[in-house]
């Protein structure tokens, strides 16, 4: 096999891998289920469900959040946004952080007080959000206005049946 042979195959199939991985990709909010999950519809019309990696907001039943939800409609419903894809979950759904505009939509969430960290096992990975939320804590924002609010994995273990 050429050399030009081999490279053609390699670069067909570094593609192929590429798109597998990580499918970065942009579409319109459809529909904002939760506050760090949104239906996006792309340009070849396909729906696609969005869990914002890295956070994890309050359930609807449980204290903001509504408010969670609002807040997220607020910011992107309707709108053109990217996703920066990083994995799937057990639910099939995209993990992805939303962008509109230039701006990390899961970190203003966070920043906000709509949301806290994600923290698998009690370890949190991202530590920019950590911060984010640090901050938002301190300043009282949001969910953080209430003296002892419950974080959504407490919250779901605490009610389920």
């Amino acid at each position: 096999m050429s050399l030009l042979n081999r490279f053609v195959v390699f670069f067909i199939l570094s593609c192929f891998f590429n798109t597998v991985a990580y499918a970065n990709f942009s579409g319109k909010v459809v529909k904002v289920i939760d506050g760090d999950t949104i239906d996006v519809l792309t340009p070849v019309k396909q729906k696609i469900r969005i869990r914002l990696v890295d956070i994890d907001a309050p359930e609807s039943k449980q204290a903001y959040g509504n408010a969670s939800r609002k807040y997220l409609a607020s910011l992107i419903a309707g709108k053109s946004v990217y996703i920066k894809e990083s994995n799937k979950d057990i639910y099939n759904r995209t993990l992805g952080t939303v962008f509109y505009n230039g701006i990390n939509i899961n970190q203003k969430m966070v920043a906000s007080g709509y949301a806290w960290v994600y923290r698998y096992k009690g370890v949190a990975k991202n530590k920019q959000l950590i911060a984010l939320e640090s901050q938002a804590k301190q300043n009282r924002k949001g969910l953080w206005k209430d003296k002892n609010p419950i974080a959504p994995w407490k919250f779901r273990r605490l009610n389920q049946k």
